[in-house]
């Protein structure tokens, strides 16, 4: 698996190496670090770095206890797009991106039923992954330069900050926090990926011990954070780190290629996606202990999820009958 697409960019995720499971065409951004829709290769090792590692989360299918959670869902899809996905979302907006044809994707929000297309400057393709309470952004976008380069950005009220992790080839910012604090992943040099965290421009490298790639993807406001890592046989597992202690999470009835930890709230529940045996992705949501419950939209091919909120709400994405991608919110 490789955490990266043409641009060298984390994820366009597909955790397994089949066809992508949506004929709807790629965007040549390849934004969408949580997109279980996508196809990933995996071409470069990171060397194995010390660390406090707890074991994987207990086997709660063994336990009897992984069960189907229900949600009411809404299809937050940009008009007439033929692509959309939601990443995050805050009291009164929802952000995402989508996509007309192939040639990229364009970041959108959606407040009180209207949708507003977002502008990053200088970019030819970019999108959104992140909202706080106090409304700030976060995402990344693909710059017109040759040959083009991906960095990551912060919006705070229409004033945008480039984020590039030093050094870094590639820079990608995916999750902010009530207190500012920026979770991403970047590509260095040497085509290995790194996740980061970005405290008011002082960037710490975040890397689950062992792993060949590692992508933060999500932080709550106590510092805890969620991503995904990738093993030496490029199978992808979600983690926890809390405390300075990483914990691997695999759902209990997912494939050894994949589980991916993509949102976590401040009471500590987790949402993420996990592919089944046929290669098939659902949504879950772990609130610790064994406690994993599976998140399906009713009918769909293909569910992920890739935020819950502290309301308990979750925001995702999913395929329908139709092979098509819809944005979704879920209560």
């Amino acid at each position: 698996m490789n955490i990266t697409k043409t641009a060298s960019l984390f994820f366009i995720l597909a955790l397994a190496v089949q066809p992508a499971v949506s004929q709807t065409p790629e965007p040549a951004l390849p934004l969408g670090a949580r997109d279980l829709f996508r196809l990933l290769r995996r071409t470069a090792a990171r060397p194995a770095t010390p660390s406090d590692v707890k074991e994987t989360a207990p086997d709660a299918s063994a336990s009897g206890l992984a069960k189907t959670k229900v949600y009411q869902f809404a299809s937050a899809d940009f008009p007439a797009a033929s692509y959309s996905q939601v990443y995050d979302r805050n009291l009164s907006t929802i952000v995402g991106s989508f996509s007309y044809t192939n040639i990229g994707e364009t970041p959108f929000t959606l407040k009180n039923g209207i949708y507003k297309v977002v502008t990053v400057p200088g970019s030819i393709s970019a999108g959104i992954t992140g909202i706080n309470t106090g409304g700030e952004m976060v995402g990344a976008y693909t710059d017109t330069s040759k040959p083009a380069k991906t960095h990551g950005f912060r919006d705070n009220a229409g004033v945008f900050t480039t984020i590039d992790y030093p050094g870094s080839a590639v820079t990608l910012a995916w999750g902010i926090n009530d207190s500012g604090l920026i979770v991403g992943d970047y590509i260095d040099t040497t085509n290995v990926e790194h996740g980061f965290l970005d405290n008011a421009g002082t960037f710490t490298s975040i890397d689950y011990p062992g792993a060949s790639g590692t992508a933060a993807l999500a932080i709550n406001s106590t510092g805890d954070t969620v991503g995904l890592w990738l093993d030496a046989a490029n199978n992808s597992h979600g983690f926890l780190l809390s405390g300075g202690v990483f914990t691997s999470l695999d759902y209990p009835l997912a494939t050894s290629t994949g589980t991916m930890a993509s949102g976590i709230n401040d009471v500590g529940q987790i949402a993420g996606a996990f592919l089944d045996g046929s290669g098939a992705s659902h949504g879950f949501i772990y609130a610790g202990g064994t406690k994993w419950s599976q998140v399906d939209v009713p009918n769909a091919g293909q569910t992920v999820l890739n935020q819950i909120k502290n309301d308990h709400n979750v925001v995702g994405a999913y395929v329908d009958s139709l092979t098509e991608t819809h944005g979704l919110t879920g209560h």
